[in-house]
């Protein structure tokens, strides 16, 4: 009873919730023209940053290059960014994940109520479009594209890249460009951007190319210099901040009076300093020994088409296709006004720094209503399926291939969905405008919290519907396992739903009761029953003339059914041979997608092979490297020094594990693109057995005739058929399955190319650093021999130097010996002297000489002694030295033996192969 009551209240509360829909609804159509005449012109707050990053990480912080601290907030931020790294890693890296300079901008403005409406990456090129939330549902027809001029356009170094929108009904395009560089390249930058111009174009009717947009913004590293001036002029000026005074020698300036396409657009006055070429992290001008002159590279340029104006000799068709142009720039004007330009000089990461423009938009508005309206209906929670009321303000290209998205309020772009459900499952249409689609219970998050629903539109590509925000209650399943708290309210009570069935079997009782009550009527008179009777005959001869006539209307009515049966059944013969025509047409179609889906996949099957085989011929070389490193650590004393072969050698380890990290992701993406193409040929499949048996059925009933055995007219209930799709619709799905199928195909095609650059290209890597690792080795193993014959030579020479003073050494003994005899000789003589009586022992000549030789062999032989302490000494140094000469030699013998026989071996089997 409780859940009768809880079911009765819910539809009572959904039917009101669709009344009140139903208004609004009508409310808004009819007041779509009037909104269009009666609004007035309003300001949009517009913030443009260009920055040629250098190939740098971003910073920490990026408020100050944002001005988040201003109290008045732009509604849009364009942001262009050049040299964004695009080495082949980090490439396909970001082509499975979004780059960190995307995520940096994402997660500092999503808190603002931001979110990235779109973007697009050309390798070192990026550009971001983001929007507060409230203007995303009137931002439309999204379209960006890329144009190549580096390498004579083959490579996207240089290029540019653009998104065009239409926000509230004009057409805006954003163009980032990097142009080609140096002083002497001023004319070939305005070629280029020239080219860029002509090759972008984009699938509309009204505006196919960027220059017939209604505002255009041109912004980027331009590249333009400053001619003729000197560097100390071009310095002195910046620095006494007189930048007029450079103004005439801008190339971009010159150029402008030259160039007619550069006339058309706009600049703000360029008062600030130079923004290139800066040292990294400081404020100084390029010291290194290029001295590069400074210049303003990075510029923000716009421009706003002007009223048309047919010519003179324009002919009458032209002038009426400008008519209605002119009318809508007349009746929702659009003026552009620069409030600020300058550069951001407190970021050094790059040698360029950040230049930004803010700007007025004021604008008409060209509608005010979104295309669709969308409503979450009643309680949502993860214990039950959810639904979703949407309805349709203004026509509009829907496709099966919408959805309506689940978000957490405070989302950072549209891929960053909870979850979503297709607008054409669990479709119940309500009336013409109305919808309903229900979502699974097990999509909604369990642990809910504030949300918002969007309605994404696959044919223009954006946001056209936003809801309310509302809660997703916290689940009772997650509250009974203690995830949340519980806090669950009863619920309210309500009166009896009552249908009108319930009055219809109301009064059909009363008239039984009626019926019940009445009793037999009077007897009539003579005169009554003669009146009945002539009313009898003039009631049969009107229905005798009524037969004749129904009779021959019923004649005419069978000729000319079955006229019109036999042309209806040649009509319906001919519809089905058309059909039967039309599914042999598609059906050759999907089977020739179909079959070069089979190759794709066989093919990519190859390539994945390929990488398997690159990334297992890997190891070898990276064990051989690591076993090398491990041998050269058994070098002893000085001989363990962190050489160019250690270094060469960490390389090397770098660069494979570098090689093989990159083959994973190259892996990764094969198999997810093999899952991609496998899906489509799942979808083709799929069509293909539909319309084989489709075109089974239509040739059976085509051979059907009136005679034909076993025509028992099948279900009688016609109505409900052929309402699935219309004949458009079916069209478009079949060319929606060939268009994916083409897309994949061509994404291969370009995954198959990087794959082949790729392997390439790493293993060319691979080996250029193994070569240089092989030249390392032979240098450091010629460098160690020499040596070592120096040090061999040095001990040989050392060796006879000890041979020579042990020579030295015996002179010595022998001299000391030979001195020892004439002294004792005149020592004696002296003591025999002394014992002469009296006066006889005089001081005389021969007393005299005798002292003098003792003293003189007493000081030989006391030189001698010295002179032999001294060559023992030495004799020991020599010693010495042998021991250490010799232990040095056995080091260098030592390494030579690691360097030159244990790594040689090692290394000499490795082969690079080309796969």
């Amino acid at each position: 009873m409780s859940e009768d009551f809880e079911t009765a209240e819910a539809k009572a509360t959904t039917f009101s919730r669709l009344e009140r829909m139903e208004e609004d609804l009508s409310q808004a159509l009819n007041s779509v023209s009037l909104e269009q005449k009666d609004s007035t012109m309003e300001t949009f707050g517009l913030y443009v940053v260009t920055w040629n990053v250098a190939t740098a990480e971003p910073p920490d912080d990026v408020n100050s290059l944002l001005q988040l601290s201003s109290p008045k907030k732009p509604d849009l931020y364009v942001i262009g960014l050049q040299e964004v790294k695009a080495a082949p890693l980090k490439f396909v890296t970001d082509l499975a994940f979004e780059d960190s300079w995307s995520h940096l901008f994402m997660n500092t403005l999503a808190p603002l109520g931001y979110i990235k409406v779109s973007s697009i990456r050309m390798q070192g090129l990026l550009l971001l479009f983001f929007s507060k939330l409230k203007h995303v549902p009137f931002i439309r027809d999204i379209q960006v594209t890329y144009t190549r001029t580096g390498l004579y356009g083959y490579w996207g170094n240089k290029g540019g890249v653009s998104i065009r929108l239409s926000f509230y009904g004009h057409m805006l395009c954003f163009l980032n460009c990097h142009l080609a560089a140096h002083m002497n390249y001023a004319s070939q930058r305005v070629d280029e951007f020239e080219y860029i111009l002509n090759a972008q174009t984009f699938e509309t009717k009204n505006t196919p190319r960027i220059m017939d947009h209604k505002v255009v913004f041109w912004f980027g590293d331009l590249n333009f210099r400053i001619e003729d001036h000197g560097m100390l002029f071009v310095r002195n000026c910046i620095t006494s901040q007189r930048y007029n005074l450079l103004w005439p020698k801008d190339q971009l300036t010159m150029m402008k009076q030259k160039e007619a396409t550069l006339q058309k657009f706009e600049e703000g006055l360029l008062d600030f300093q130079p923004t290139y070429k800066f040292d990294l992290h400081s404020d100084n001008y390029d010291t290194s020994g290029k001295k590069r002159k400074p210049a303003w590279c990075d510029r923000i340029l716009w421009r706003v088409k002007p009223k048309s104006s047919p010519s003179e000799d324009a002919n009458e068709d032209s002038q009426k296709q400008e008519e209605p142009n002119k009318h809508l720039q007349e009746e929702f004007p659009l003026k552009l006004s620069q409030e600020y330009y300058t550069s951001k000089m407190e970021y050094g990461i790059s040698d360029h720094k950040p230049v930004i423009g803010t700007f007025c938009l004021e604008l008409r508005k060209m509608y005010e209503t979104p295309l669709v309206q969308v409503c979450a209906e009643g309680e949502w929670s993860a214990d039950f399926d959810a639904l979703i009321t949407y309805s349709l303000l203004q026509s509009f290209p829907s496709s099966a291939w919408d959805w309506i998205g689940l978000y957490k309020v405070g989302f950072k772009s549209v891929s960053d969905y909870i979850t979503y459900t297709w607008v054409k499952d669990d479709q119940v249409s309500l009336s013409d405008e109305l919808f309903q689609v229900y979502v699974n219970k097990d999509e909604i998050p369990v642990l809910g919290g504030e949300c918002v629903l969007c309605y994404y539109s696959s044919n223009l590509q954006c946001i056209v519907g936003i809801s309310q925000p509302f809660k997703v209650q916290e689940s009772r399943a997650a509250i009974e396992e203690g995830l949340v708290p519980e806090n669950i309210n009863g619920l309210d009570e309500t009166s009896y739903f009552t249908s009108y069935s319930h009055l219809h079997r109301h009064l059909r009782g009363l008239r039984e009761k009626m019926s019940r009550l009445m009793g037999p009527p009077d007897k009539f008179l003579p005169s009554e029953w003669k009146h009945a009777n002539q009313v009898h005959f003039r009631s049969s001869e009107a229905e005798r003339s009524q037969s004749q006539r129904l009779t021959a209307e019923c004649q005419r009515l069978i000729e000319e059914s079955d006229k019109s049966t036999k042309r209806m059944q040649q009509d319906a013969q001919k519809k089905l041979e058309q059909r039967i025509q039309d599914i042999k047409f598609w059906r050759q179609e999907l089977d020739q997608k179909f079959e070069e889906m089979v190759q794709e996949i066989e093919t990519l099957v190859i390539f994945k092979s390929r990488v398997e085989k690159a990334f297992e011929s890997c190891s070898e070389p990276f064990q051989v490297t690591l076993q090398c490193l491990t041998e050269r650590q058994k070098r002893v004393a000085i001989d363990l020094v962190h050489d160019e072969v250690e270094e060469e050698l960490l390389k090397e380890k770098e660069v494979i594990e570098g090689v093989m990290v990159l083959l994973q992701r190259t892996l990764e993406q094969i198999n997810e693109q093999i899952r991609l193409i496998r899906s489509v040929k799942y979808y083709l499949e799929k069509d293909l057995q539909d319309k084989f048996q489709a075109e089974r059925i239509d040739d059976f009933c085509s051979l059907l005739t009136n005679s034909s055995p076993g025509l028992n007219g099948g279900n009688s209930n016609f109505t409900s058929y052929g309402i699935a799709v219309t004949p458009e619709e079916w069209e478009n799905l079949c060319n929606l399955n060939l268009s994916k199928a083409e897309k994949e195909k061509n994404n291969s095609l370009s995954l198959r190319a990087l794959v082949d650059s790729l392997l390439e290209q790493t293993a060319a890597d691979m080996r250029r650093q193994y070569e240089t690792t092989g030249r390392a080795f032979e240098l450091r193993i010629q460098e160690t021999k020499t040596a070592k014959a120096q040090l061999e030579n040095q001990l040989n020479e050392l060796l006879a130097e000890t041979a020579n003073q042990e020579k030295n050494l015996e002179s010595l003994r022998v001299a000391i010996g030979e001195k020892e005899a004439p002294l004792k000789v005149a020592q004696t003589r002296l003591s025999s002297r002394s014992q002469r009586p009296n006066v006889e022992l005089c001081h005389d000549p021969a007393q005299i000489q005798l002292l003098e030789e003792v003293k003189e062999l007493t000081n030989r032989i006391e030189r001698l002694t010295e002179a032999l302490e001294v060559s023992e000494m030495e004799l020991k140094a020599l010693a010495s030295r042998q021991l250490c000469l010799e232990e040095e030699i056995q080091v260098k013998t030592n390494s030579l033996y690691i360097d030159e026989v244990i790594c040689h071996e090692l290394r000499q089997p490795v082969v690079i192969h080309n796969f």
